[in-house]
């Protein structure tokens, strides 16, 4: 199996492609890594010596990459942070030509430009192009709670609110919506604790997954990291329901771990195994 992961790349941390790519290959799928942008870390830290990627010199490299005979086996497609409305014009060429070369192939899109702690931190021209251009293309969607609340224009507190906007998201293309990081006023507990929620919509269904909530100041990357996992899962033929599990799983263990190592960044490497085997279930039950 092969993807072609195009987002941003940092020297130190794990955002972006440095948050996928890793994850992917521990679980057996090769990896085309294509850089939106260029950083030293993710900006929470300061100034990050970011070089944006020219759309031109990605054409060019897709250009290059088409001349491979492998192009025309890439299962799946994953965009992340595109930063601004022309990068996103060029991963959505790459996109397109994916699909073209295989209608089989999954194109996962990631809508990140924001958090409930930080608030939009791309072009605010991006969140629109992302709606109208690059949803209708794509097979699945997965905002976390600011981007779904950003991108359907309204507050979302409760199960019906955030089932109606991620009908709404799959109106304008995408099949499958993953709303991660939710937190509703009329959420449940875990053992007594606060929970963060996935809610997985499709044509199927619809499901909220939920693990206990750790707080506030955690390291940054866990959106790259959850869409990696669950894009594993579906190309290894499990059911939306198992990769929602999965993604949700392995998310949570690498925040804890983090947490409880006291670790300013996801220690991906030191527990690689459980991102491909996991011991933490979360609780999940079909809402729709």
């Amino acid at each position: 199996m092969r993807v072609l992961s195009i987002q941003s790349q940092v020297i130190y941390g794990h955002v972006g492609n440095n948050a996928a790519v890793f994850p992917l290959q521990r679980n057996g799928i090769e990896v085309w890594p294509v850089p939106t942008g260029l950083l030293a870390f993710n900006p929470s830290y300061g100034p990050p010596a970011h070089r944006p990627t020219a759309p031109e010199e990605m054409d060019a490299w897709i250009a290059a990459l088409q001349t491979r005979p492998e192009w025309n086996q890439i299962d799946a497609v994953l965009l992340g942070w595109l930063g601004n409305p022309r990068t996103a014009e060029a991963a959505g060429r790459a996109a397109l030509a994916v699909k073209a070369a295989n209608p089989k192939a999954i194109f996962l899109c990631d809508p990140v430009m924001g958090d409930s702690d930080s608030g939009l931190y791309v072009d605010p021209a991006l969140p629109a192009y992302i709606r109208d251009h690059l949803f209708p293309a794509a097979d699945i969607a997965t905002p976390n709670g600011f981007e779904l609340e950003y991108l359907t224009g309204g507050r979302i507190e409760t199960l019906p609110q955030a089932l109606a906007a991620c009908d709404a998201l799959r109106a304008k293309g995408p099949a499958m919506v993953v709303a991660t990081t939710l937190k509703r006023q009329d959420g449940g507990q875990h053992q007594g604790q606060n929970v963060l929620e996935a809610l997985l919509v499709n044509g199927e269904g619809a499901w909220l997954c939920a693990v206990p909530d750790l707080g506030e100041d955690l390291p940054k990357g866990a959106g790259d990291l959850f869409a990696a996992l669950f894009l594993t899962r579906l190309l290894k033929g499990r059911t939306p329901k198992k990769a929602l599990l999965f993604a949700m799983s392995a998310t949570y263990t690498a925040l804890r771990d983090a947490r409880e190592s006291k670790a300013p960044e996801m220690r991906l490497e030191a527990i690689q195994d459980l991102l491909r085997a996991p011991q933490y279930l979360p609780d999940i039950e079909r809402v729709r």
